[in-house]
């Protein structure tokens, strides 16, 4: 006669096989992830650096277009500014590392802005800002790796300073 207790015992849980597949299963699909681990931490080391790398451009060409018409050149042309990891300006503070470097040009064409608004250099002037990572303050040696690195940004600055246009 059977009881209770072995009809049910019968029919619950699952086998030594079942078990094993299903672990052998887990374990393949873990370690296809793991594989893919390196792969996205440099896509979010790279996907960080472009993000700091832009703000970077825009601080130095926000202090550009806040600058008197005149003192561009003095103050901006052939400077190199230097960045922490977080893209703060570079204090030398303890524990604070050079990480990049901005490089700004300004370029002496005319500014065309497309459908034939050209403008001369009195009213508004290109400038490239090249912002470049640098590995704990020191620049790649590889060209090819400073190529990666370095990313450059074109902006036109108008004159805010009206005065000074003749």
């Amino acid at each position: 006669m059977k009881t209770f207790a072995s009809i049910h015992r019968r029919g619950s849980g699952f086998t030594l096989a079942e078990v094993m597949i299903a672990l052998g299963i887990v374990a393949t699909v873990m370690v296809g992830m793991l594989a893919a681990m390196p792969h996205a931490l440099m896509s979010i080391k790279d996907s960080n650096n472009l993000t700091v790398m832009g703000r970077i451009a825009q601080e130095v060409i926000s202090d550009i277009q806040m600058s008197e018409w005149e003192d561009i050149d003095k103050n901006f042309k052939g400077q190199k500014f230097k960045y922490d990891n977080e893209g703060l300006p570079f204090e030398g503070r303890p524990g604070q590392h050079e990480t990049y470097e901005a490089r700004v040009e300004l370029v002496q064409d005319r500014v065309s802005l497309g459908n034939n608004l050209e403008y001369s250099t009195d009213h508004m002037r290109k400038v490239r800002v090249q912002v470049e990572y640098l590995n704990m303050g020191i620049y790649f040696k590889d060209e090819k790796l400073r190529r990666k690195y370095t990313q450059i940004y074109n902006f036109p600055v108008a004159n805010q300073n009206q005065t000074a246009v003749k």
